[in-house]
């Protein structure tokens, strides 16, 4: 049986797809690659993987310049498939390595599954409103999965396995200087309610109405796209969507959002979807298993209320 390769950037993300890798291989060994020094690389083996290579990234490398060592390694020891965390910096690095290897790499994948010598894979399209399913009979296919797309092994810092450095060679780009972006902590995707606002506000004063009723329920400010990108009401760190950040929570309750297919990409994995919009019409009603239809800012402060009761 071919080994799987898991390609990630943090510790975390490579225990996901550790998870998603052993469930598929069918007994194939898995290899991970996890940005950070042995320390990280040993933590991935406590979460499942057969033998972990640490990817220290030096002060003037960029992530992505691992993108033709793990290349020329896999055209070695050819792994059936090279599963890459979907970040932006692992997008990248997967087109690159398919290409070096000329084998297939099939994106925002969300099912994988082996059969024979053949590797079927189910992707979303159209915003993530649509699947399509893929057969590639490459030895070795390259895909990026994102996070959270499979829940980790529990820790087993005891698990034996095998750990190793494998040093960044030959990197063509330098860097020559970073500028640390600020950024607001937080962290959506481990919270278990979450309150996502849209272009239902209409001022940026009225967010103060979904930010009483978050710290109410003792849940996470999130928004649409406009609301991060355009209007700069709140930090992008908080975009919901299909090129932001994705969310399973127990409750998302989207307050003044439409519910266009590139925010729903990012919370249809949700546990239970409520919404309060003032379109009976709005598409994020049909996604919801409760909905409120009325004007947020009349319902906004009753939820509050009665959650402060509790």
């Amino acid at each position: 049986m071919s080994d799987m390769w898991i390609v990630a950037e943090t510790p975390q993300l490579a225990a996901e797809l550790v998870r998603g890798a052993k469930d598929i291989g069918k007994g194939g060994a898995v290899v991970a690659f996890v940005g950070g020094d042995e320390a990280a690389a040993k933590t991935v083996v406590g979460s499942g993987a057969d033998k972990a290579y640490a990817l220290p990234l030096p002060a003037d490398a960029m992530w992505e310049s691992y993108a033709t060592v793990l290349a020329e390694k896999a055209k070695a020891e050819k792994p059936k498939a090279i599963m890459i965390g979907s970040s932006r910096r692992g997008r990248d690095m997967a087109a690159q390595i398919a290409g070096m290897l000329d084998v297939p790499c099939i994106s925002d994948c969300k099912k994988l599954l082996i059969e024979g010598n053949s590797i079927t894979a189910d992707r979303m399209v159209y915003g993530g409103m649509a699947t399509k399913t893929l057969k590639a009979t490459a030895d070795t296919i390259v895909v990026t999965i994102g996070a959270r797309s499979f829940e980790p092994l529990a820790a087993d810092p005891s698990r034996a396995g095998s750990v190793e450095t494998l040093p960044l060679t030959g990197a063509k780009a330098k860097v020559t200087s970073r500028k640390g972006k600020e950024v607001e902590s937080v962290n959506l995707g481990d919270a278990n309610l979450v309150v996502g606002v849209g272009r239902g506000f209409v001022e940026q004063s009225e967010l103060a109405l979904a930010e009483a009723l978050v710290k109410a329920m003792g849940a996470e400010l999130a928004c649409s796209r406009p609301i991060a990108e355009f209007f700069k009401w709140l930090p992008e760190e908080r975009y919901l969507g299909i090129s932001g950040q994705s969310i399973k929570p127990q409750v998302y309750l989207a307050v003044g959002i439409s519910g266009q297919a590139q925010h729903v990409y990012g919370v249809r994995d949700s546990k239970t979807i409520v919404s309060v919009n003032k379109d009976e019409n709005a598409p994020i009603l049909q996604l919801s298993d409760y909905f409120i239809v009325g004007d947020l800012k009349e319902i906004l402060p009753a939820l509050t209320q009665a959650f402060a009761a509790k």
